[in-house]
């Protein structure tokens, strides 16, 4: 079972309900990306990077960021991604 430490970010809270499970289910399975390296025979994780970090490879971002509202981050939404039900 997974333990999160230190204090959640609301927007952490509020993707792990709007996925229909808890902040620990959310972040175990939450992408990432990591660099490894092999050397003699050790396998060494030498880059890992979560959430923001993977900006660079989510196309759509840099889509949204060329839009009027960009992508309407502010304090009154944490979650600003929302489903086409839902606008």
């Amino acid at each position: 079972m997974t333990h999160v430490e230190g204090e959640i970010p609301p927007t952490v809270n509020q993707m792990a309900e709007a996925s229909g499970t808890d902040v620990a289910g959310y972040v175990t399975e939450a992408p990432g990306l990591s660099a490894y390296k092999l050397s003699d025979g050790v396998v060494y994780r030498t880059y890992v990077t979560t959430a923001r970090g993977l900006e660079p490879t989510m196309g759509y971002y840099s889509l949204l960021d060329r839009t009027p509202v960009g992508r309407h981050e502010d304090d009154s939404q944490l979650h600003w991604i929302r489903r086409h039900d839902e606008y």
